[in-house]
């Protein structure tokens, strides 16, 4: 049964690599859910078959037709392979996720938050240090265009004032606390 499944996802993913009517034609066939539900739960053959589909719709399909991807719950186990070992898997993942936050225009942050929430980000962060180049450069920038200023939680209390110069200006006269140790 798993191979039947694997190859109708093969065969899925050559026709999501076809033009937009052909995309068309898998979503308005009801097939982006399977795709989904075999990215989820089958074996890993058949979940990288999937993961090609998916790609393949973000590089042929309509801004439409990959934001009706995304509403088809597909980022969170498309992030989930970003934990795999085969890198080509991993790549086709990467390519698939900088595609749909290409595309997606004013709703860029909600899909930043849904990669976060479901591990992507702190996977496509570990990617970073990848062995393979075009993994980790890709990580990089998925990382610097769309997540870069995410966990800045700067306390402005905290920041010293600066003169006009540019220098900080740091209050000499400020008590500090001291504790002499006792040995």
């Amino acid at each position: 049964k798993e191979k039947t499944n694997k190859e109708a996802v093969w065969f899925l993913s050559n026709v999501t690599a076809g033009n937009q009517q052909q995309v068309q034609s898998v979503i308005d066939a009801g097939l982006i859910p399977m795709i989904v539900h075999h990215l989820t739960k089958g074996d890993f053959g058949t979940q990288k078959e999937a993961a090609w589909a998916i790609s393949n719709l973000t590089i042929s399909g309509r801004k439409e037709q990959v934001e009706y991807l995304v509403q088809q719950d597909a980022i969170p186990p498309f992030c989930k392979l970003l934990g795999v070992k085969d890198p080509q898997v991993i790549q086709v993942v990467l390519d698939g996720l900088n595609n749909i936050l290409k595309v997606a225009g004013s709703d860029t942050n909600t899909l930043v938050e849904m990669i976060e929430e479901c591990g992507g980000l702190e996977k496509i962060e570990a990617l970073q240090q990848h062995e393979n180049e075009d993994i980790y450069k890709l990580a990089y920038e998925i990382i610097d265009h769309y997540f870069c200023g995410e966990e800045i939680d700067e306390d402005p209390c905290l920041v010293p004032e600066t003169t006009p110069g540019g220098t900080f200006n740091f209050d000499p006269s400020t008590e500090i606390q001291s504790k002499e140790f006792n040995f």
